[in-house]
């Protein structure tokens, strides 16, 4: 039987559902966004490793890895909580909007003394001008922390193609720059950095222009910020949770191996990750979509989790079985060592994608201190088998805790989403005649209701 709901943002009855939207232009220009900017990735991986070297890579990587972490950890939920409040409320907009802004403001500054305090143990094993450039790149954190509350504003509002729109824009903007940079003999680990703020500072800005010219600038409402605030409390152990299980192997792994391990081990993270970016693409629109539609959401994020394993173990399988040749014909034969971290590092990849589509129906479910606990569970399991065993087994050691950690969070957030909807164990397995009419339902449709409801 499902068990009892936790308590919703607001006390006002369910509002009136629209027309569910086809999910065809959202789900398929999703995943194509997802594997454009893949391609993109791919590209600026390239000329990162052939002209900075297993060094430069592992300096760009530290920088730019320790201000996201500390933007995730000091984020407070806030993208999931006015995603899932303007789904629910189109009209909050910008109450929504002014409300979060004024509640950031604190949080950043919080953030940036934070950074500035942990930074020189974070980043303990390499050289005083990565630490020196990981202090100046630090104020990004505060336009990391406002660029998530307008992507979760685009969310909420179902604006799913600007969404993609500016995901696809930041990636593109770096290659750019970084090309240009390349071809004018200026490409450092320094002008990379300040090409990644740039277009950080671009997209925030395109962001922040829409929801203002869609809902302009409400008043604050305190009331909403609580309400909206205890949502995203709920959350914030799931995004921490998440953001330490995913990122806290790359955290740690400077403090003890040097920069040129911290390179080869962040090359295989990166490939590994794209398993998680494409077949996982998904979730980012499921849980405004499952939200949108109400319990009819439900049939809509298990055809997504099937979608998600059948993507994810093709992708997989195919870098599992050509990881070394793929590597150094890319990359050169520099970055061989990062073949057998990688092939350790895909089986939970493709665990970790399926997990975020059933973490993000929790969260459609008003459950998001429940998703919290799948998170919590692989962030245990990620730093228990770093501190044991990286010291002496290196990144090999890395990439197979990270790994057990996925599975982990996967199996975890199969049996609390399960118990939240009360649905059987059969309905999360595919039968032969729905993976053939997969791109029919998925993509072709809006999804009806389906016999998961309460």
């Amino acid at each position: 039987m499902p068990t009892r709901s936790e308590p919703r943002i607001d006390a006002r009855p369910e509002p009136a559902k629209p027309a569910p939207r086809s999910f065809a232009r959202d789900g398929a220009a999703t995943m194509l966004v997802t594997a454009a900017t893949m391609a993109l990735g791919l590209l600026t991986g390239i000329l990162v490793a052939r002209t900075l070297g297993p060094d430069g890579r592992g300096a760009l990587a530290a920088v730019l890895t320790t201000t996201q972490l500390l933007g995730w950890l000091f984020g407070m939920g806030c993208g999931k909580a006015v995603t899932y409040a303007l789904s629910r409320d189109p009209a909050a907009g910008g109450r929504l909007l002014s409300t979060w802004t004024l509640m950031l403001i604190p949080v950043s500054a919080a953030a940036i003394a934070a950074g500035l305090f942990l930074l020189p143990t974070l980043l303990a094993a390499q050289p005083a001008d990565t630490l020196g450039l990981a202090r100046l790149y630090l104020p990004i954190i505060a336009l990391a922390l406002l660029s998530e509350l307008m992507l979760g504003l685009l969310l909420g509002d179902q604006d799913f193609r600007t969404f993609n729109a500016l995901n696809f824009i930041q990636p593109a903007g770096v290659a750019v720059a970084y090309l240009a940079l390349w071809a004018a003999g200026r490409f450092t680990v320094e002008s990379a950095v300040a090409a990644q703020a740039a277009m950080s500072a671009l997209v925030l800005v395109a962001a922040t222009a829409r929801i203002l010219r869609r809902h302009g600038i409400g008043r604050p409402d305190p009331a909403l910020g609580r309400r909206t605030a205890w949502y995203a409390l709920r959350t914030h152990g799931d995004v921490v949770g998440g953001v330490v299980t995913q990122r806290l192997d790359l955290l740690v792994i400077p403090a003890y191996l040097s920069a040129a391990q911290v390179g080869l081990y962040a090359l295989a993270t990166s490939l590994s990750w794209l398993i998680v970016s494409l077949s996982g693409a998904l979730a980012s629109v499921v849980m405004p979509a499952a939200t949108r539609r109400g319990r009819s959401g439900r049939e809509l994020v298990l055809a997504s989790l099937q979608a998600t394993f059948l993507v994810g173990g093709v992708l997989g399988g195919g870098l599992f079985v050509f990881a070394d040749i793929a590597i150094h014909i890319v990359y050169g034969p520099a970055f061989a060592a990062s073949a057998l971290p990688l092939r350790l590092l895909l089986p939970g990849a493709v665990l970790y994608a399926a997990a975020s589509i059933l973490l993000n129906g929790l969260y459609a479910e008003n459950r998001p201190f429940t998703a919290t606990m799948a998170h919590l569970l692989g962030m245990a399991a990620t730093m228990a088998g770093l501190l044991l065993f990286l010291r002496d087994g290196g990144i090999l050691a890395a990439a197979a805790v990270s790994t057990v950690a996925y599975a982990l969070v996967f199996l975890t957030a199969a049996a609390l989403y399960r118990r939240a909807t009360g649905l059987p164990w059969r309905a999360f397995l595919p039968d032969p005649p729905l993976l053939l009419s997969m791109p029919r339902r998925l993509l072709g449709r809006p999804l009806q209701a389906g016999a998961g409801g309460e």
